[in-house]
């Protein structure tokens, strides 16, 4: 009965990701599409193979995290279904249910969730190290505007302090300790929350692994989420070269680090629509190159992205394909 749930649940997000698919291509316009990548050329096809090794390298991580307890390629599909649907829908958090129900199909749903949200809790923790070392970079390569450089700053400020506290809420017990915080607003009454914390107290205690990089599928994990970050940043280098970009050393670790805050924050709609326009089109201006320019990158990064999750997708109907058998 579950792998019937599971396998409807999926079917479900395959087809809200295809709806969110062709309302994005229709959004962008074919004439777009077309001149994003016949304009990059075969840079578009090398840029595609990266994303792609990229995937592969989240697959290493959560597989490692889930301590082998389930095939790569069964990681591999879920991790390349759940990006799918992260990218075209909003707050770039839907695709995670998806991740822990593939994965579900081979192993628990314990298992399964702390591998997610582990994996998820490294890839933040490698961003902001990467922000947290690009800003200064930033600052001292360019004569930022003092308005812009204390947004910077500010906003690195703020990303450590919620490293930190997610830090201490992990260490502590992150379940329980939303637990003890339903009870305390009443939403929940005692006697639940102690029936929720005794069955959700393996997640808390596999998530308190975090800090513990003795552990080796830890030091895998992290491993993994290098190896992607390194394709992500490699694939953004090949679209500035791409779009015919001057690879100046400010633009690229700005765009190495700064950038990655401008994916989070664009985040909250599919594809950064908008968001993620207005601010390169502003950042490349501080950065020495042009505002067009910026435009230019959004529009090639934004149909990579489009690719990546038209490849999640199609990995995606096979998957469900073969567990219908």
């Amino acid at each position: 009965m579950r792998s019937r749930a599971r396998l409807w649940f999926n079917s479900i997000a395959l087809a809200v990701g295809l709806i969110a698919l062709a309302f994005v291509l229709n959004a962008l316009g074919w004439a777009g599409l077309d001149q994003a990548i016949t304009g990059t050329g075969a840079w578009f096809a090398a840029i595609a193979a990266v994303d792609l090794v990229s995937v592969a390298c989240d697959a290493f991580a959560i597989h490692g995290l889930l301590g082998r307890t389930a095939s790569y390629w069964n990681v591999f599909a879920a991790e390349a279904s759940g990006i799918a649907i992260n990218r075209l829908t909003p707050g770039n958090t839907l695709g995670e249910p998806v991740k822990v129900t593939m994965l579900t199909r081979q192993t628990t749903t314990t298992d399964a969730v702390a591998a997610v949200v582990l994996f998820n809790l490294v890839t933040m923790y490698v961003g902001i190290a990467a922000i947290a070392l690009g800003v200064p970079i930033t600052a001292l390569l360019l004569d930022l505007p003092r308005a812009a450089a204390i947004v910077a700053w500010v906003g690195l400020a703020v990303l450590v302090a919620f490293a930190i506290v997610v830090a201490l809420l992990v260490k502590r017990g992150a379940v329980a300790t939303l637990v003890r915080g339903l009870v305390r607003i009443r939403a929940i009454s005692v006697r639940r929350s102690e029936a929720w914390t005794a069955r959700l107290g393996d997640l808390d205690a596999q998530l308190k692994q975090l800090g513990d990089a003795n552990r080796k599928h830890i030091r895998r994990g992290l491993a993994g989420v290098l190896g992607s970050r390194l394709c992500n940043g490699l694939g953004t280098v090949l679209v500035i070269h791409a779009c015919g970009i001057a690879t100046t050393p400010p633009l690229v670790v700005a765009m190495l680090s700064v950038g990655i805050l401008v994916t989070w924050f664009s985040n909250v709609v599919p594809l950064g629509l908008g968001i993620a326009d207005g601010t390169n089109y502003a950042l490349y201006d501080l950065l020495g190159a042009t505002s067009a320019e910026g435009l230019v990158f959004t529009m090639v990064n934004r149909v990579r992205t489009v690719v990546l999750a038209l490849m999640g997708l199609t990995i995606m109907a096979i998957a469900n394909a073969f567990a219908r058998r």
